[in-house]
């Protein structure tokens, strides 16, 4: 979701804030419910995360917009 919302928003995409609009997200984890791996996985996602804004460089040379 992160990823979507950055490219659309280095390709020009502008956005509002709607009022009285919200969402919900059920489910919160707390740190003793995460996977073993969860520090692996998150600097797993760092990298493609980095490599992926490096790619939008590239698909949109002529925007000054950076996530």
């Amino acid at each position: 979701r992160i990823s979507q919302v950055c490219e659309m928003y280095v390709a020009g995409f502008t956005f509002h804030v709607l009022d009285n609009a919200f969402i919900v997200h059920k489910g919160f984890k707390v740190n003793d419910s995460f996977h073993a791996n969860k520090e692996a996985e998150n600097a797993r996602n760092k990298q493609l995360f980095m490599k992926f804004k490096e790619e939008l460089k590239t698909k949109y040379p002529q925007t000054n917009r950076e996530c």
